[in-house]
């Protein structure tokens, strides 16, 4: 494995309370966005939001300028448009994400913006091809099965965790997987990007990311504690440990965070936030497996410590 330090000596354990105060803060951000998140406000989908979806294609091309321009003087302002590229087919198609309008009949948006576009763009010749459209006690449950899912795995690690390594790094994980779901999700909401149920997969695959990443150093921690507990007090064992996994740390990630880029940077309107996330969720999990996870361990030891001498 190439290493990008050879034996490196940082003190990541001397500045740990800056950064779990940081993190906290950050984590606070998290839990404001999830207020945004239930009461409505947030960029919702149309999977969490109420909208419809509308699947389009027409024999000519059409600016997507052009056709946002459209949309906007029927009214539709916060509309979401996906050229489609088919390389067996010369059809020019969309799909188009549109949010829920209560007082139209339901599947009377479809045929309105077909009309308006044959009407605006008469030589294209569009067609309704499919629509999805989802009412607001649909959304309200996936968001429901969202949180449950998301629950459910919380869970399901604690009790892997616990059984593979002791009950504090059980625990410490968790913090750790729910501090990078939180600040996620607060960069995400906060800065106005979508949050559908695509987004929500980019949660779940970034809490078994950040996972991973976490368990590799608490393998090595409980490594060292058979090995230098004598030798060593239990903060330069945890920042051993942290020191001896960094070059893997940086190469997963590394790799992972190039891979994604190009994706974030030139990848359609339904990539790019999924792609975002993602790559959000690789710098924050690196940052939370040194900062936030082993820090928690090495606070637990010292909080318990008193109660150990008596």
């Amino acid at each position: 494995m190439f290493q990008w330090f050879k034996e490196p000596k940082i003190d990541f354990m001397k500045p740990r309370r800056i950064f779990l105060t940081l993190s906290a803060l950050a984590c606070l951000a998290g839990v404001y966005a999830i207020v945004l998140l239930y009461q409505g406000k947030a960029n919702l989908g149309t999977d969490f939001g109420a909208g419809v979806l509308l699947r389009m294609s027409a024999v000519s091309n059409v600016g997507i300028d052009q056709i946002r321009g459209s949309l906007k003087t029927a009214g539709y302002d916060d509309a979401v448009i996906q050229q489609v590229k088919d390389d067996n087919s010369n059809t020019f198609k969309l799909i188009i994400k549109l949010k829920h309008s209560a007082d139209k009949a339901v599947g009377s948006i479809g045929d309105e913006v077909l009309t308006l576009f044959n009407k605006t763009f008469p030589d294209a010749k569009f067609t309704l091809d499919g629509s999805d459209e989802v009412g607001p006690a649909v959304s309200q449950k996936l968001r429901d099965d969202a949180l449950k899912a998301f629950l459910l795995s919380m869970l399901g690690i604690l009790v892997y965790i616990a059984f593979r390594f002791d009950f504090k790094f059980a625990v410490a994980a968790i913090i750790t997987t729910v501090h990078d779901i939180l600040v996620i999700l607060g960069i995400v909401i906060l800065t106005g990007r979508e949050f559908n149920l695509l987004q929500v997969t980019a949660l779940l695959t970034l809490a078994g990311y950040s996972l991973n990443d976490t368990v590799v150093t608490f393998d090595r921690i409980r490594e060292n504690l058979r090995l230098l507990l004598k030798e060593q007090d239990f903060s330069s064992l945890v920042n051993l440990s942290v020191n001896e996994t960094l070059s893997r740390t940086i190469n997963t990630s590394g790799t992972v965070f190039l891979t994604l880029l190009p994706l974030c940077i030139i990848g359609g309107d339904a990539l790019k936030d999924f792609a975002f996330t993602l790559l959000l969720g690789v710098v924050v999990g690196t940052y939370s497996s040194i900062f936030v996870a082993s820090p928690i361990l090495v606070e637990w030891n010292n909080l318990s410590k008193p109660k150990a001498s008596k």
